[in-house]
């Protein structure tokens, strides 16, 4: 396994492993009429824009290719905090693996190089990763309530403070 930084190249494959993510982990969570709206060729063209906003690194492998994929920012949308882990999706094949420890890992870094002192990230309450998040040392900060083609969904909040402890390595 490898991670380096995504390029333009990478967008069809970032929409892919973003659609299949989805369609594996959020079915039964999130409402289906919107899981089957996903489509790559949407997908690509929010990856295109995002390409250039945002920090993002690939995972892949020589014989699969890309099968994961981390997204980062500058700022918060949950307050006060240097940075947000907006998106980490590994296809299910790989879970278990140790690729998102190595994503997040290497994300810790990231935010650590720019001088940010804590990364925030939201999930949905009923996602099984957030308990990677938890073993991955995150702090729950609170709840918040979220709709979703009308249904109400929970979203748990949670942080690192970024000090060089052994969460990031």
């Amino acid at each position: 396994m490898r991670i380096r930084k995504a390029k333009p190249g990478d967008v069809p494959a970032i929409a892919k492993v973003h659609v299949d993510a989805w369609l594996e982990t959020y079915r039964g969570i999130v409402p289906d009429v919107y899981l089957n709206r996903l489509s790559y060729e949407n997908r690509e063209r929010l990856w295109e824009e995002n390409i250039r906003k945002y920090n993002i690194s690939v995972i892949e492998t020589e014989e699969d290719g890309v099968f994961g994929f981390v997204t980062w920012e500058d700022g918060s949308t949950c307050g006060e905090y240097d940075s947000e882990l907006s998106s980490l999706y590994i296809l299910e094949k790989y879970h278990l693996r140790g690729a998102g420890r190595l994503l997040l890992s290497s994300t810790f870094r990231e935010v650590k190089e720019k001088g940010h002192k804590n990364l925030v990230v939201r999930v949905l309450s009923e996602n099984p990763a957030r308990h990677f998040y938890e073993k991955m040392g995150a702090e729950k900060v609170k709840e918040v309530t979220i709709a979703m083609e009308e249904k109400r969904l929970t979203e748990t909040i949670y942080y690192w403070v970024i000090d060089g402890g052994d969460h990031i390595e």
